[in-house]
C-alpha cells in the first residue's frame, strides 16, 4: 500500500507539472486508495486549485484490517465494516469452531497480519485460518484448548474483514448502529439501513 501510495503521488506531481501544457477543459485526472486521501495536501496546489483533481478514497467511511495495517486508521475501533455471523460448528477433535461466513461474506484476500479476517481485539488469542466459500474455521493460535464455552452453538460472532470494500460488495443492505462501546452486541439498536 505504501508504494502504491508513493506511485500515486509521484504520478501526481509529475502531471501537476505538465498542467500549463494541458487542455485544462477536457482533463480529469482521476486516483484513488483510501491512504491516498490522507496525503491529498501533498499534492501540488495548481492540481487541486485547477479542479482536475478527483480522489477516490475507497473504503475511506469503512476502514478494514488493511487499512489498520498500513496506518489509515488509528485502532480497530476505526473500523465500521464488519460481518456480522453465526458460531454453526465446534470440533473438540481439531480444537476449532465454524462459522458461517466464509469468502462470500469475507473474500479470502490476505493482509500483511495474516489471517482470512479478524474476531476482533478482544480475541488476539484466535486467528481465523481457513476458508471456504461459506464458512470460515477458527482456532487458537498457540494450540491451547479453544474456549468453546465464549462461543457457544448460535453465538453470534462479529468479523473484521481484511478488504471491507470486497465485503461490502457481497451484501446488499447495511445496518448502521449507535454502539459508541463497540461491543457490537446482538441487540444493538439499528439507527439507518443503507
Amino acid at each position: 500500500a505504501e508504494t502504491d501510495l508513493q506511485t500515486i503521488v509521484h504520478f501526481l506531481q509529475e502531471a501537476s507539472k505538465q498542467i500549463e501544457h494541458l487542455d485544462e477543459e477536457s482533463l480529469v485526472i482521476s486516483v484513488g486508495s483510501t491512504p491516498s486521501i490522507y496525503h491529498h495536501a501533498n499534492i501540488n496546489n495548481k492540481l487541486q486549485a485547477s479542479n482536475l483533481l478527483e480522489v477516490h478514497p475507497g473504503n475511506y467511511t469503512l476502514f478494514d484490517r488493511q487499512q489498520l495495517w498500513t496506518g489509515a486508521c488509528r485502532s480497530e475501533e476505526d473500523v465500521a465494516g464488519r460481518v456480522l455471523t453465526r458460531v454453526i460448528g465446534h470440533y473438540n477433535d481439531r480444537n476449532t469452531i465454524l462459522l458461517d461466513a466464509g469468502a462470500t461474506a469475507l473474500t479470502k484476500e490476505q493482509t500483511p497480519q495474516g489471517d482470512v479476517c479478524s474476531i476482533g481485539r478482544h480475541h488476539p488469542d484466535l486467528e481465523c485460518f481457513r476458508m471456504s466459500q461459506e464458512v470460515t474455521l477458527v482456532r487458537t493460535r498457540d494450540g491451547t484448548p479453544f474456549p468453546y464455552e465464549s462461543f457457544p452453538l448460535g453465538a453470534m460472532v462479529n468479523l473484521v474483514p481484511n478488504h471491507s470494500c470486497l465485503s461490502a460488495a457481497c451484501f446488499d443492505a447495511y445496518y448502521i448502529i449507535n454502539d459508541p462501546s463497540n461491543s457490537f452486541a446482538e441487540d444493538a439498536q439499528v439507527i439507518d439501513t443503507w
